[in-house]
């Protein structure tokens, strides 16, 4: 019997524009571009590498934008751009062939509902954010996003102090047509610095997908942000899978590369 592989789109799951900081005041409004470099090393199925060193390498280019009517109400867009994919599977004669995918993707529309609060030496907020997945990709044998409406529900909570952040997302995904079920959490921790008369984060991002077909993943790594000017923003982030499972064949034990700036105003 031949398996057929299905790819994972993958998401920012919990990330919002302009790098989860900003705008907090009414009428603010920004927009970002990220880039994104995913290599996966072995094709999977379970914990099993059913046929190891087939890769899979992806490239994404991410632009997402948001408008905040009051600091705790506003709408974010994301909408990305595959640049280039590629992933080799079996031929069916004991080799391996090479598929392709480029275009756009699937757009994500969220209103993220906000309530701060200001504590003493801290301060935070929890989050409520409904999400609308609006097909936009096309129909391929090979095809990085899903091309279906699908439905989504965030919950958030956030703090930093002086010298700390801690973040904590989740979120899950429920679509029309035949994705599984999915959701997608992440822990973020992180320490505050000054770059001269300028703010920087370092963190150590973990993040866990997991679907109902039996596939779950966990990948963690460091993340830099840096504030240039209260307009434009940095973001460095890498990621490598330390725990894989493909409940149906598909690429895994892989490392994801992004690098982002944003501007706000």
């Amino acid at each position: 019997m031949v398996i057929v592989a299905v790819c994972v789109a993958p998401r920012l799951a919990a990330d919002e524009p302009i790098m989860n900081m900003m705008p907090r005041w009414s009428g603010g409004w920004g927009y970002q571009f990220i880039h994104e470099y995913r290599h996966e090393s072995d094709l999977l199925l379970g914990r099993t590498k059913k046929h190891a060193g087939f890769t899979e390498d992806v490239h994404l280019l991410h632009l997402q934008g948001v408008y905040t009517w009051d600091k705790s109400v506003r709408l974010t867009a994301k909408l990305p751009y595959v640049l280039d994919a590629r992933r080799e599977m079996p031929d069916g004669l004991g080799g391996k062939k090479n598929e392709y995918d480029n275009g756009i993707g699937d757009l994500t529309l969220a209103v993220p509902l906000k309530k701060y609060f200001n504590l003493d030496g801290r301060s935070g907020s929890w989050t409520f954010k409904p999400m609308l997945q609006v097909p936009l990709a096309g129909d391929d044998e090979y095809e990085i996003y899903d091309n279906e409406w699908g439905h989504g529900l965030g919950l958030g909570y956030e703090f930093e102090t002086a010298r700390f952040v801690f973040s904590l997302h989740t979120g899950a995904w429920v679509y029309h047509q035949n994705e599984p079920f999915e959701s997608h959490s992440s822990l973020d921790l992180g320490y505050n610095f000054f770059v001269g008369d300028t703010n920087a984060s370092l963190l150590w991002e973990t993040d866990f997908h997991y679907e109902d077909d039996g596939s779950e993943t966990l990948s963690a790594g460091p993340a830099l942000y840096w504030n240039l000017n209260d307009t434009a923003h940095l973001r460095l982030e890498w990621k490598h899978d330390f725990y894989d499972r493909q409940g149906v064949l598909d690429h895994g034990n892989g490392s994801t590369f992004k690098f982002g700036i944003g501007f706000v105003f």
